[in-house]
This record gives C-alpha cells, structure tokens and sequence, in this order.
C-alpha cells in the first residue's frame, strides 16, 4: 500500500519561474533544438511514457519502481521514486541532458538541475486529457512525435471500447464503485483524480465522484449508507477480499451481499501514463464479471 499512496499523492501543484517544461501550467510547450539523448525518468509513469513513444534508447536511469515494461529493469536505477531515496549527485553522475520529474515529489530539484544547464519536464496529471497530452508533448521533445499521435490515438480506442463493453450488458443503471485507497483513516477517489475518470469511462459511477478532492478522506458511515455495488482494493493493499467480509458493520452493503469485491492491479490502475486506457478497459471487465448474465 505504501508504493499506492506514494503514487497517488504525488501530484500537487507548482509554481516556479525557471526554465521549464511548464506541462502542468497549460504554458506554451516547445521542443528544443537539441533532442535528449541521456533522460533520467524519476517516476514509473514516465519511464512507461517513454518506452510508449519510442525513446527507451535514450533513458540512462530510472527509478527502483520503473517496472513497466520488463525491458525498463535492465536500465541502472537511481533510486526510489520518493526524493528522499537518490540524490541529486546520483542524478548528475548519469551526466542527463534532460530530466523527467513529477510535481509535488521533485520540486526541490529544479533549480539545481537548471543551474547545471540540464533541460528538465515537470509532469503533473490530474486528468486524463493531461495524460494525453503529456504523452504528445514528450514524444514531441524526444523527437518522436509522430509516435506521441498514435500512442494517444490507441488510448482513445481503448477508452471507447470500455465504454461499449459496459452499454452491452444493458444495465438500468450505472453500477456504483468504492475504491478503498486506504483504511486508518478510510480514503477514497474524488472527482479531482484522473481515477475518477477511469471509473466513469468504464460505464461505473464513483460514490464519491461528487467530492472535489483528489483522494479525500471519508467516513465508514458514509461509505455504508452509499452502498456500493461494486468495492475496488489495490494490489498491494495487504488485503484480501475476505477481509471485508469480516467487517460486521458493512454486511448489508450490496457489494458484500452479492460478492462483488475486487483486487486491482496497482501499477496498472494508479499511473497516469499510456496504460490508462488499459485501465479503464480493467473496470469494464470487472462490470462485466459483477454483472453480465451467465
């Protein structure tokens, strides 16, 4: 659970005024003459966006967590994705002309990586469409743009099909999802989160889609009186579906009552990179084995 929350709370916002990537403030974006030939990826999301667009022979480095796809462990790690686990000499021992950071866990290495004359992004992925056009705009850096349009063209279909497969099963109304974040205290996805827009492309409606936060903190008895249909947990969550079961309190919420609780793929569903629309077609699959008449 601890690689989930540290992917799902890395992205607050930034304000800076050196030179950069400035993805995240909607600026205008420009590739520089120079296409990077030595990128250090400092996130799991990146490291897989650069492999989508065609730019893994250019990665020298990347973090413990960057698994996807295998061929990315075969590159030197700096460390892990938390801040607190490289250092900035380890960075600079990989001599990078460019380096892919995220916003809210590697703010603190803009200014000394521009000082040192080293072109850096700064990705920040609330949504989607920012997914979707971080993609292009790396691609585009990395000189391989006309890869960047059909990586989000592929996306798109993907997206289009979870919403199909979801229509076929002719439900009178969209299946209701808790996604349990975590437990001590009870967190969940808010409509600020590219996740709760997974939910919706899936054909499935977020119980807690109407807060504006990106995972808010919720109580049980909240989560009991919505009454899921369907209870998502991560992977690497420590739990089992068992152990909802066992929660006495939550024995008349329709999800226990009919069984429907499942175990996601965390590093699928959690990273805002090219294997979104994957993710969604993930959900509809799970509506389909909730749901489809057999």
């Amino acid at each position: 659970m601890k690689r989930l929350l540290v992917s799902v709370f890395a992205f607050c916002f930034i304000w800076c005024s050196v030179e950069v990537f400035a993805f995240a403030k909607r600026e205008s974006v420009k590739a520089q003459d120079a296409v990077p030939s030595r990128i250090v990826s400092l996130s799991p999301a990146a490291t897989e966006i650069l492999f989508a667009v065609g730019a893994q022979d250019q990665i020298v480095a990347r973090t413990n967590l960057c698994n996807y796809p295998k061929e990315a462990e075969k590159i030197p790690a700096v460390g892990g994705f938390d801040a607190k686990l490289f250092s900035l000499e380890n960075i600079i021992s990989f001599n990078p002309d460019f380096v892919y950071l995220t916003d809210g866990m590697h703010n603190h290495l803009i200014e000394p990586l521009t000082s040192y004359g080293i072109k850096i992004y700064v990705s920040k992925a609330n949504s989607l469409n920012d997914v979707l056009e971080e993609i292009q705009t790396i691609a585009e850096i990395t000189g391989h743009k006309e890869n960047g349009a059909k990586c989000v063209e592929s996306i798109r279909k993907e997206f289009a099909q979870a919403q199909e497969e979801t229509k076929k099963l002719n439900l009178a109304k969209k299946p209701s999802v808790y996604w349990e974040i975590w437990n001590a205290p009870y967190m969940s996805i808010g409509s600020a989160s590219f996740l709760n827009e997974i939910i919706e492309l899936a054909g499935l409606n977020n119980i807690f889609g109407t807060l504006n936060q990106e995972y808010p903190v919720v109580s049980e008895e909240t989560i009991i009186a919505r009454n899921p249909d369907i209870i998502l947990f991560a992977s690497d969550a420590n739990l089992s579906k068992e152990d909802f079961m066992k929660r006495g309190s939550w024995k008349n919420i329709a999800a226990l009552k009919n069984g429907r609780i499942y175990c996601i793929d965390a590093d699928l569903m959690t990273r805002p990179g090219p294997r979104v629309g994957k993710a969604a077609l993930a959900l509809s699959e799970i509506a389909k084995q909730a749901f489809e008449e057999r």
